[in-house]
């Protein structure tokens, strides 16, 4: 716990004219050395609060004694103050993790949202799947305990119990071997034949043309960049209420576009299945919300825009 911050605290940074650091913990720490050493700018950006996600992890892991358990979270919470006290500007991904940083002890007048970006055009030219009689379900994603593949899995099967002309498509490679063994033998208990498919590591642009919608199960997220390249290519998505998935999907308070797709809470089967058979029955409805997640990643997800963004705010803070 102690070493790494000691080890930090007895290198010298190297002079810089802005520090940025891309997390709190060790990283925030760093950047506030060199920001208070040479005394330059600092700001920080956060894709999650990485603060709650020590905690969460903390919270769940079998090997920290009790007795530590604490003293590591507040630990975590004094990393995380010291560069909440001395940033000059806080950027988050999305409306709630800013309300988060704000509610941690940054100030309000110092926080704003940057979301990230995708190539637009590579994904809005993607021609929609043509009609075959499936209604097929993508799944961009890793197979690794954080994703909550086996949620995915159970719920796809409660699907496919109501909806018979459906099949999902996994498409991600492995990143956990002993979870994604279960995985794998839970679906060949499954019994579904082809309409659960595993395709590993694929090129997601070319294989988007065989999908009518997308599916995320995560436990959690920050903006997920899957997400936001399946609304480009007009494909509606269920997800787990996670990070900046509602955000994406029905929008900020200044978005009136509409509703791109469903959330549900993580690890819930029914609501997921629910969601998934509303997409997969209603044609109409699944290509409505299609075209809205569509003009809302043209509208505010672009390269360009999250680019201009932080080239705004280096020449603010560089001042």
């Amino acid at each position: 716990m102690l070493f790494p911050l000691l080890n930090i605290l007895s290198c010298p940074p190297p002079e810089a004219d802005v520090y940025h650091s891309i997390s709190t913990g060790y990283g925030g720490i760093l950047a506030t050395l060199g920001s208070l050493t040479y005394d330059k700018p600092l700001f920080l950006t956060e894709h999650g609060i990485y603060t709650r996600e020590r905690e969460e992890e903390l919270l769940r892991a079998k090997w920290v004694l009790p007795t530590m358990r604490h003293q590591w979270v507040r630990f975590f919470y004094m990393l995380s103050d010291a560069i909440y006290q001395n940033a000059e500007k806080f950027t988050s991904l999305f409306t709630k993790a800013k309300e988060i940083q704000i509610e941690m002890g940054c100030d309000p007048e110092k926080c704003q949202v940057i979301s990230n970006g995708i190539d637009y055009d590579a994904f809005s030219q993607i021609p929609l799947k043509e009609p075959d009689g499936w209604i097929d379900i993508g799944a961009v994603v890793r197979l690794a305990p954080i994703k909550d593949i086996k949620t995915m899995l159970y719920s796809f099967y409660e699907l496919a119990q109501q909806v018979p002309n459906v099949r999902l498509h996994i498409m991600g490679g492995i990143d956990d071997q002993e979870y994604a063994d279960e995985c794998f033998s839970l679906a060949d208990k499954m019994d579904l034949g082809d309409r659960l498919l595993f395709t590993g590591r694929v090129n997601i642009r070319e294989y988007m043309k065989k999908i009518d919608f997308t599916l995320l199960t995560s436990l959690s997220e920050g903006l997920p960049l899957s997400v936001l390249e399946s609304m480009a290519a007009s494909r509606p998505c269920v997800t787990t209420d996670v990070g900046c998935c509602r955000e994406l999907l029905e929008g900020r308070e200044d978005d009136n576009l509409g509703i791109a797709g469903f959330c549900a809470p993580p690890t819930c089967t029914g609501p997921l299945a629910e969601a998934m058979k509303k997409m997969a029955i209603n044609d109409e409805r699944r290509l409505e919300m299609g075209e809205i997640a569509r003009k809302r990643v043209e509208a505010i997800y672009q390269y360009p825009q999250m680019i201009g963004q932080y080239r705004r705010l280096y020449e603010e803070v560089a001042v």
